[in-house]
C-alpha cells in the first residue's frame, strides 16, 4: 500500500495490511493512525495487532472511546460509512 500521508508508522502499515474492501485508502489510513494514537495511550495495541493477526476471540476486549461526529469532522475523519456496518472487535 502506497501511503497518502506523510509519515506511515509501521504498526498502521501491518493493520491497514488487513483491510477489506476497496477505496477511501487516505480516510483508512486517518482512522487507523488515530486508533493507534488511542491505543498507544491505554496500552491496548498490542492486544488489538494480537486479536487482527490471530484471529482469536479468546483475546482480550479493547474499549475504545467514541468520538462525536463534529470531533470527527475536526480531525478530518467522516462519520461511519452510510451502510451502517462497523467493526464489532
Amino acid at each position: 500500500m502506497t501511503s497518502m500521508l506523510p509519515f506511515t508508522p509501521p504498526i498502521v502499515k501491518r493493520l491497514l495490511g488487513w483491510k477489506k474492501g476497496e477505496g477511501e485508502d487516505k480516510w483508512s489510513e486517518k482512522a487507523v493512525k488515530s486508533l493507534v494514537k488511542k491505543l498507544k495511550k491505554t496500552g491496548g495495541l498490542d492486544e488489538l495487532e494480537k486479536a487482527i493477526t490471530t484471529q482469536d476471540s479468546n483475546t482480550k476486549c479493547i474499549t475504545i472511546p467514541s468520538l462525536r461526529p463534529s470531533a470527527l469532522e475536526r480531525r478530518g475523519l467522516p462519520g461511519p460509512p452510510p451502510d451502517g456496518t462497523h467493526a464489532n472487535r
